[in-house]
């Protein structure tokens, strides 16, 4: 297989890996049931790889895929799986309740939108640079491999949401309204100013460790706002403001304080601080009785520090050896 070939299966993969198994939304006998790892492929790993197309051919950096992470969080739990507005939905607990207002689960949609963005979209597509930086600011897919993603990406999408049906039928205005958003939010993507969250200095002006907790400190923070257990005394609207501005803090602090350049460790370091939380997550979910994610956070661990490690330049213990080797012959 070609380098760009691998490429694809890199970031096909990792999407639906670190938002569905790393979080414990499908545990390993769920993930690796070939039936539902095909439709969760299908879905982030085709979502993934739309999102980092159309923001590379369209040349708007960070601003796109942002905003098409966005696009793609209703694509998905509005329109496939409709948990936006099931108030009975698995995951939602007193959300289902608190901030359900119009038939949505707002509380709920505003944090799913966020962490979709971030973990399923932008965090894979950050790490993928790291991995291929040959490949960042060039296409990975022909047009024609383009449209067959497309069409499977449409496919999933309709059979999760004929297959969900049963459960909850939004009414029609949500659908509409929801297909509405989803086109709003692909025109501003493509129309979104280059650098509007582009670095704003030459070089980092912190050190990697301080983007480890910033990463950690924003993932951690937004669950917790967002499960309502210290809001719950006030208007939902205080929550859902607290959740944007955790978001956009974040966002100031990433644009001054990462550089525009020489700062591959700070990314790195950041992705592992997202990830970090939900390596926590999964020792949790071990002890609360879901077989199997131990082990999937030890193996997360594993992958951190050889990420860390190859950004570095240094040897690794289990993954990214070839792109070390890569790298070596680059320098050399």
């Amino acid at each position: 297989m070609t380098d760009k070939g691998k490429a694809v299966w890199f970031l096909a993969l990792l999407s639906p890996i670190i938002a569905e198994l790393m979080s414990g939304s499908s545990p390993p006998l769920e993930f690796f049931n070939p039936i539902s790892f095909i439709g969760l492929l299908g879905m982030y790993g085709a979502g993934v790889l739309l999102v980092r197309e159309l923001s590379v051919r369209w040349d708007r950096g960070w601003a796109s895929v942002i905003i098409l992470g966005a696009a793609y969080a209703i694509i998905e739990e509005g329109l496939a799986v409709k948990s936006f507005f099931d108030p009975g939905w698995m995951d939602l607990g007193d959300l289902g309740v608190y901030g359900r207002y119009w038939s949505t689960n707002w509380v709920w949609a505003v944090w799913l939108t966020i962490y979709h963005s971030t973990i399923s979209i932008s965090l894979p597509i950050l790490i993928f640079g790291l991995a291929y930086p040959e490949f960042k600011r060039s296409r990975i897919l022909t047009e024609k491999q383009f449209a067959v993603v497309m069409i499977l990406f449409t496919l999933d999408i309709e059979i999760y949401a004929a297959l969900l049906l049963f459960n909850y039928v939004p009414n029609l205005a949500q659908y509409l309204l929801s297909i509405a958003i989803v086109a709003f939010l692909i025109l501003v993507a493509r129309m979104a100013p280059v650098g509007i969250v582009s670095a704003r200095h030459p070089m980092p002006t912190w050190k990697p460790w301080k983007f480890f907790f910033l990463g950690l400190l924003f993932i951690s923070g937004d669950f917790v706002i967002a499960s309502a257990i210290f809001t719950r005394g006030i208007h939902p609207l205080g929550t859902i403001a607290l959740l944007l501005t955790s978001c956009a803090g974040t966002m100031l602090l990433l644009q001054h304080k990462m550089g525009q350049g020489g700062n591959e460790p700070q990314k790195a370091s950041f992705a592992a601080g997202l990830m970090s939380f939900l390596v926590m997550l999964g020792f949790v979910l071990e002890l609360g009785g879901v077989l199997g994610m131990a082990v999937v956070s030890l193996v997360g661990i594993v992958f951190l520090v050889d990420l860390n490690r190859m950004v570095r330049g240094k040897s690794v213990l289990l993954f990214f050896r070839d792109r070390v080797r890569k790298r070596v012959r680059l320098i050399m």
